[in-house]
């Protein structure tokens, strides 16, 4: 009987001949296990891939956690996890935000292992993260990776007709793996085919998604707007006593809502102790204004902080 394997198959195949580790051996064979269709043809190799994993599951130290096979080392202001089904615009919306180049085919499964690049916005960077299609058999890592960012983008197809199925389901899946407080903005994408803005009229009611196109790059400016507030952070500004210009080429990016004294400390422990009082410049503003410790910060403030 005809297994009518999918293309990818064999490519992903290749690459279990060539990994080094047990953890990527593991994380190929559940992608194999997941892209395999299930009928009587494939039942054989279904019995064989899940052999091979028992196999080498056995050998993994019972110490090691599933959830941190993968690990993404922070760079910039914060990082943002992009998820989403296969074939959604993950990979695509991480090349129109960045400055990656993710392989994008038509066939899921294309990203296999978390792919990071950078955002630039104004004068930061925020690291966004790609990652495989997310189900319910998606490997335990992934909730890991979505565990420790600090938001999630969930990008969905709007040109399918179950596009309102999709956003229940990946919301059902959060839940089961207990992520509900995370920040999340929800995208609907390939807003330039005339089927989506239809479906999007169906389920703009029901639920808040974003409009976009990766491809065609609409809405992407306004996005990267829309992810720095999902954050919740802000841009201040330093400027020593001794010089005439504020150091605008490397922001302290801070909470909102954060107090003098938080930059104050992660500036220089002695400067708690020894402070004495600040001045708070504003942007297009030469004359400033005398500030404590208990200041709250706003977006793009310029402090000057004097000691005793």
């Amino acid at each position: 009987m005809p297994t009518n394997l999918p293309p990818q198959f064999y490519t992903i195949s290749e690459k279990l001949k060539e990994a080094k580790t047990l953890e990527e051996k593991i994380s190929i064979l559940e992608t194999l296990l997941a892209i395999t269709p299930k009928h009587k043809g494939t039942q054989k190799l279904q019995r064989d891939i899940k052999t091979k994993l028992a196999k080498l599951k056995g050998r993994k130290p019972k110490k090691t956690k599933r959830e941190t096979l993968y690990s993404i080392q922070r760079e910039g202001a914060r990082q943002i996890v992009i998820i989403g089904r296969a074939n959604s615009g993950k990979s695509t919306l991480l090349n129109a935000l960045t400055r990656a180049k993710t392989k994008v085919a038509s066939y899921p499964f294309t990203t296999q292992i978390p792919k990071p690049a950078m955002m630039p916005y104004e004068d930061i960077l925020i690291q966004l993260v790609d990652t495989p299609p997310l189900t319910e058999k998606s490997p335990p890592w992934l909730k890991g990776i979505m565990k420790e960012s600090d938001g999630l983008l969930a990008i969905f197809d709007l040109s399918k007709d179950s596009v309102g199925g999709d956003i229940k389901n990946l919301k059902e899946i959060l839940n089961n793996w207990r992520i509900t407080n995370k920040k999340i903005l929800f995208l609907g994408n390939k807003i330039d085919l005339e089927k989506s803005a239809i479906n999007l009229q169906k389920i703009g009611a029901q639920y808040k998604i974003k409009a976009v196109s990766c491809l065609k790059k609409i809405g992407i400016e306004e996005l990267k707007k829309e992810i720095f507030d999902l954050l919740e952070i802000i841009r201040v500004y330093t400027k020593s006593p001794n010089k005439p210009s504020p150091d605008f080429e490397h922001p302290f990016v801070l909470k909102k809502n954060s107090q003098l004294i938080t930059l104050a400390n992660q500036i220089h422990q002695d400067f708690t102790s020894a402070f004495k009082f600040a001045k708070l410049f504003k942007l297009n503003s030469k004359k400033p204004r005398i500030v404590g410790k208990d200041y709250i910060f706003q977006d793009k403030d310029i402090i000057e902080i004097h000691t005793r």
